[in-house]
């Protein structure tokens, strides 16, 4: 899949990565994706995943959410789950 938004330098110099040309990107530290998915209680959640560093959860807004679920039962990881799932 290929990533929403990718924060290589070579995206500003060039206008695309080199690295996604290769087939790197999608795996690599500056590939971004942005989704979202509802919980078994209908709550809509956000994210950004990074595939080096995981997901972090957002605001409506778009903003990091100041506590981050972590605990693995936590409804929010659920919906991120399933996606993660899809996008291997």
């Amino acid at each position: 899949m290929k990533p929403d938004h990718c924060t290589s330098a070579d995206v500003a110099i060039r206008g695309s990565c080199k690295d996604f040309e290769n087939g790197y990107c999608p795996k690599c530290s500056h590939a971004l994706y942005f989704s979202k998915g509802k919980d078994r209680n209908g709550k809509l959640w956000r994210w950004e995943f990074n595939p080096m560093f995981g997901p972090m959860f957002l605001r409506k807004d778009g903003e990091f959410l100041k506590q981050q679920p972590v605990y693995e039962n936590h409804p929010a990881w659920e919906p991120f789950e399933k996606w993660q799932g899809r996008i291997k």
